[in-house]
């Protein structure tokens, strides 16, 4: 356990009964949100192509979320 962590569990220790709770189903909501994510070995070969290339086009964080919003959820 990373000492960030510790540090952070004493805090939610010192917490009510409740907020402890919520702190717990954040930390369990953010465990299961990182099981769900699943890059596929062809996937991570494109990624480790693509930022390999020097030459790569780079798009503004206001075009990416404009990409993301037009493509929506999957």
């Amino acid at each position: 356990m990373t000492k960030l962590l510790r540090d952070a569990i004493k805090q939610v220790e010192q917490l009510p009964e409740g907020e402890q709770d919520a702190a717990a189903m954040a930390m369990l909501d953010y465990l299961a949100y990182r099981r769900d994510l699943r890059v596929s070995d062809e996937d991570l070969a494109e990624i480790r192509r693509r930022r390999a290339d020097l030459n790569r086009k780079l798009i503004s964080h206001e075009e990416a979320r404009e990409r993301i919003r037009r493509l929506g959820p999957r």
